[in-house]
This record gives C-alpha cells, structure tokens and sequence, in this order.
C-alpha cells in the first residue's frame, strides 16, 4: 500500500480531492494533507510519502523549490503538479526536476485518479528496481567474503580425477575439512546447469550473479539436509546430499521446480535439474559422468528437471532427416540468404519435432562445418578472416541446445555471406555500425534488441561479439560513450546540467550525477568547474 499527500494553501481545493473522489480501487493506505511547503516537509520527514500532489503557487515556498528539496531529501517520492499556472517556465523548472506530471486546474476527477494510478505504478517500478540492487549488493559483498573453499575444493579434486578414491586417502582428508562422511557413506548429487541468462551481464557481474544462484541452491535445492554446493565453470553446479535416503528423487524434484521458477523470475536465468541415484563417496564421480551425459543429450528442453531413474534416451523415430548441405552451399553461392535462413529453420524444427538427441545434432554440427570450410576453400578464403574472433569455434559449446545451435548456425551463415557480398571486407563492420547506432541513438533509452535487428544478429550472439572485440559490454560501451559527450558538453559549453544529462540519455538528472562521479570521480558540477578553470 502507499501513501499520498495533498499540498495546496486552499482548503476548498484539498477536500475536493481528498473527498471529492473515490480512492478505494488504488492501493492508498492514507492521504495526508498540508496548507504549504513547511508542513508537507515535516510529514515527508515523519512518515514514508510515495506520491506527492502540490500545488505550484503557495506562500513563502512555492511548489518548485519543494520539488527541489524533495529531490534531495526524499528521492523516491513520486511528484506530480496540479497548478492553475500554465505558465511555460513552471512547467519547464518541473520537467528538469523530474516531474512525474504537470496538471492543469481545473481538472476532472477522473483524469487525476488516472494519473495518480500512473504515479503508484512508477513507485512500483523504482522499488522492484531497488530490490533487485539490493539483492545485488547483497550477493556482491557476500562474495567478497572469505568462502569456506575447502570443502568445495575436496569435493572438485574427487569429480575430476585429482584425488584418489581409496577410503585411506578419502576419510583423512575428509575428517581434516569436518565433512560428516565415510568412503563408504552414501550421497546423492543434483547437477544444475546455467544455460541462458537473460540480462547482459560484464564477467564479474555474471560471477556474482552465479554466486547468487549457488546460494539459491543451497536454500531451496539443499534446504535443511546436510551438504554442500560445489560450483564448476561452464555454468555447472553440483547439489551433494550427505544423507540421501531422508527423501525421494520426487521429494526433491519438487523443490528443484521451485527453485527454476526462482532463479528465473529474481536471478534472470533459466536452468535445469538433473537428479542422480544414490551412490557411495568412492562412486561419486562416475555419478557425476552420468549426470554430465544426461545433461549433454538434454538439447531441446529448457528449465527441465530429470531424474537419472526415469531418464530414457529420445529415439527420434520416423523417417530419418536429410541434411541438404549441397543445397545450403548453393543458396549460399548465391547470395540468397533469406531463403537460406529458411532452410535452416525449417531443419532445426524438424529436429525439435523429432527430439534430437546429442549425437544427432552433433552430425548435423559436423556436416554444416564440412560445407562452410569447404566453400571457403572453394572461394579460396581463410577462416581467420572471415571469422575473425574465432565465431565457428563456438559451435561446439552451441550443441548443448538446439536454439543455441540453431542461433549460432544462422550466424556463420550471414558472417560468410556478408564477408563474400563485401569482397572480404573486415567482420567487425557489424561492430563498428552498431557502435554508430549506439551514437546516433545517445540521447534514447537503449534496446539490445533494436541494435542487434539494426545488422541482423541474435542479440545474445552481439553481445558476445561486440565484449570479444572490444573488450567491454555493451552496456558498459554505452555509459562510457555518454559520460564521454557530457564531459565535451561540460568541457566547452555552458548548458544547464540536466540538458546535457537529457541529451546523453538520462531522464533522471540524480541517476547521472551519480553515474559521472562514479566514471570521473567528480560531479558534473565539479568538472565543469575545473576543466573551465584550466
């Protein structure tokens, strides 16, 4: 529920408002009331205000220099005008101050209620926001922590061959780190793949964001049975049960549902379950080889959870498919690649249909590379140019889904007949038009999306694209590339602040001069003032 108060210096005006209309259908808790800017600060410095409605014309202080102090003291309340005044000055002192709205007297009630409904859900937005910078913040200083390594560590040398599994190499070792084990205990391991995630993180962001969902596992997937979480690279985590026999694979199988839901909806990722069978510390990692394998033949379910027990491999029954490459080549030869793309999505439904399993796509994967290196042979090019950042090598991570395949295939696609239409021109053309999108487009709210339609690329591919060749995130290109035209602006004009701030993107004048300091290590202010005095 939220909180409204009404600021004007007639008392006609907030009774008809505050009795005037009907404000049980909003989730308002309780409308405040103040005659002037001196009362309405001593309830925003009492009690939580989520919206505030002022009038502009009041005694001693007006509405605008309430704004302003608002601004500052109580940043996450919503300000919306409603003032007899059309004067274009108000209006115009309001919109740099981040007004949510300006209103005109006298206005119907209806219309109000709407726009108070409008401000509610803007306080909605900026709190999701904030817990999600929260909960950001959180895992990042969690991170930061000393982590109990450890145990993880024992637990990645026995997986991965680096420690024998004789019980009088195990049990010392095992005693040392406190693990409540024997050799012969019996465990049961759930391995939980990342496969997407769905914002674009930097690679310390996606470490953290990992972090994030090894906790998560922990509380929902672990839960109170004892154990431990063991993360890997590549995206895979391993949930171990030190007493497996306390529940069934089901028991667990619900609670691996519920964290999927979880990590999709608060940690931005989609990811499966493979759950294994009990098996002894010793026989651990051939359970682990076992549940590698289930989830490497898992190619075209996502957010999945599969049990080792009920696991049967997909047959992929009916009348084997053909794999056209010559036809492919051909198309390719030329130039017909909306007809090609086609053809490639047309095969990749056939295999989503079919269920494909690992092997199959993976001759698919092997066929499809025999007819790109053998039109580049034909064509007499090299691969380093045509792919410079390595993009063909990708494919072999690509075959643990079929979209990913499906995406990375479409790509080689265009790469190489983008590269033989520009006469072996460089690849990175595609980054250097979308960073002229991204200059052209400054003073907009950015949209992967729209960059990645802008040279006809999956917008996960670009993102990969544009870090491996410059280094840097998209998003991070961006703030640099913002904070770079202010400072000029700062540097050799004298426009206000917020117009430069307006003019590189931000709306919200606070959020930019948070961002220039945190890049320059001055506010705006403060540089323009220095680099005006050199």
């Amino acid at each position: 529920m939220y909180n409204l108060l009404i600021v004007d210096d007639e008392d006609i005006a907030i009774r008809g408002i505050v009795q005037g209309i009907d404000w049980s259908d909003l989730p308002i808790a309780k409308i405040e009331t103040a005659y002037d800017a001196e009362e309405a600060k001593e309830l925003l410095n009492e009690q939580r205000i989520d919206i505030l409605l002022s009038d502009i014309d009041m005694p001693n202080e007006n509405g605008i220099e309430l704004l302003r102090w608002v601004n500052e003291h109580c940043p996450d309340t919503v300000t919306l005008f409603l003032t007899g005044h059309a004067d274009f000055k108000y209006a115009q002192q309001a919109v740099q101050l981040d007004c949510f709205d300006y209103l005109l007297k006298p206005i119907d009630h209806n219309q109000l209620k709407k726009c108070v409904a409008a401000a509610i859900e803007k306080v909605r937005e900026q709190q999701q926001i904030h817990e999600v910078h929260s909960m950001y913040q959180s895992y990042y200083e969690q991170w930061n922590k000393q982590r109990p390594v450890l145990v993880e560590r024992f637990w990645q040398d026995l997986f991965h061959y680096r420690l024998s599994a004789a019980a009088n190499q195990l049990e010392p070792v095992m005693d040392t780190y406190g693990i409540p084990l024997k050799a012969a205990s019996s465990v049961r391991t759930v391995l939980v793949s990342i496969e997407q995630w769905r914002e674009e993180w930097s690679a310390r962001d996606e470490e953290i964001m990992t972090y994030g969902v090894k906790n998560a596992a922990g509380e929902l997937v672990l839960a109170e049975q004892p154990g431990h979480v063991v993360q890997e690279a590549n995206g895979i985590l391993y949930v171990i049960f030190y007493e497996p026999d306390k529940e069934t694979g089901k028991d667990i199988a619900l609670r691996c549902n519920h964290f999927i839901q979880q990590c999709q909806s608060l940690l931005h990722c989609k990811l499966s379950c493979y759950i294994g069978e009990s098996a002894t510390v010793q026989e651990v990692r051939t359970k682990v080889q076992r549940l590698l394998e289930l989830e490497k033949n898992n190619v075209s379910d996502v957010g999945t959870v599969i049990l080792e027990k009920e696991y049967s491999k997909p047959t992929g029954g009916g009348t084997p498919l053909q794999f056209h490459f010559s036809d492919w080549a051909l198309l390719l030869e030329m130039g017909k690649r909306t007809e090609l793309s086609l053809r490639i999505d047309e095969c990749f439904d056939q295999m989503q249909e079919r269920s494909a399993d690992y092997t199959f796509i993976a001759s698919f994967y092997f066929g499809f590379m025999n007819m790109v290196f053998g039109w580049l042979h034909k064509k007499s090019l090299l691969a380093s140019d045509v792919f410079p950042s390595g993009e063909w090598e990708e494919g072999e991570q690509a075959l643990k889904s079929l979209n990913r395949l499906r995406a990375w295939t479409q790509q080689i696609c265009v790469l190489t007949a983008d590269y033989s239409q520009q006469s072996g021109k460089d690849v990175s053309q595609v980054v250097e038009k979308v960073q002229r999108h991204m200059e052209s487009h400054l003073h907009e709210e950015f949209s992967r999306e729209q960059a990645a339609e802008s040279v006809f690329l999956n917008p996960a591919y670009l993102s990969r694209l544009f870090r491996r060749e410059t280094g840097r995130s998209l998003t991070d290109y961006l703030v640099e590339l913002r904070i770079n035209k202010a400072r000029t602006e700062l540097e050799k004009t004298n426009i206000r602040i917020s117009d430069i701030a307006a003019t590189v993107g931000y709306s919200n004048f606070s959020h930019f001069s948070k961002l220039f300091k945190k890049e320059t290590g001055l506010t705006p202010q403060e540089y323009r003032k220095k680099a005006q005095n050199l």
